[in-house]
């Protein structure tokens, strides 16, 4: 029987209510039997800022998965050569499996547009299926001429790739607006975040007291 794991990548500085509820409605819509949500070491697309530790980002991302037995968190781009680049963790992933599983890759549609510009990505297409998220009002006849350029043919929300026997899967479902950059500005200016992240996330970046200004 194939394992259907769900990947969602992401800086995480820090993990918030819209990166988990990404993640649930993924596995809840897909019927995921495992979700594993990988930090970046190193962003090849953040070279130029100050990111928060790799360990404390970790340790977040622990603390808010803590109750979710679907939810797994891997350190994996910690090993790996810098900058993390999508395609190492996925070979990295496949050279370890010991079970029979499909991996699909989740992410939103602003992102999934810019994947020609990832290292690799004909590679990356290869070995993950897709599950993107469109937000509300944006348009999507060009993400569909992407899916359509990049060689995949649409059946209602899906789209397959003959070639490569990989899909994408869209999805339009609602998720709250969120950002990380917008969260550390406001902890930064001493405001509440109590809707945006877990509380046990908040207790650890009040006790290490990050994203002070």
């Amino acid at each position: 029987m194939i394992r259907k794991v769900g990947i969602l990548g992401g800086t995480f500085d820090p993990i918030h209510y819209g990166h988990l509820e990404l993640a649930e409605a993924a596995g809840r819509l897909f019927s995921l039997d495992e979700i594993v949500l990988i930090p970046a070491a190193v962003p090849p697309h953040k070279l130029h800022r100050q990111i928060t530790p790799f360990a404390h980002r970790i340790a977040m991302l622990n603390l808010a998965v803590q109750k979710n037995t679907t939810f797994h968190v891997s350190s994996i781009e910690q090993l790996l050569s810098t900058p993390s680049y999508t395609i190492d963790t996925l070979r990295h992933i496949q050279l370890h499996s010991v079970e029979n599983r499909a991996l699909y890759f989740i992410i939103g549609a602003d992102a999934f547009m810019d994947i020609e510009s990832w290292k690799q990505y004909k590679d990356v297409l290869k070995i993950c299926h897709f599950i993107v998220f469109t937000r509300k009002g944006n348009k999507k006849e060009k993400l569909y001429y992407l899916l359509e350029h990049l060689g995949y043919q649409q059946n209602a929300d899906s789209w397959f790739n003959g070639k490569t026997k990989r899909y994408v899967h869209t999805s339009s479902h609602s998720l709250p607006v969120l950002s990380s950059s917008i969260i550390r500005k406001r902890i930064g200016r001493g405001e509440t975040t109590t809707a945006m992240l877990p509380s046990d996330v908040i207790q650890y970046i009040v006790t290490h007291e990050l994203y002070k200004t």
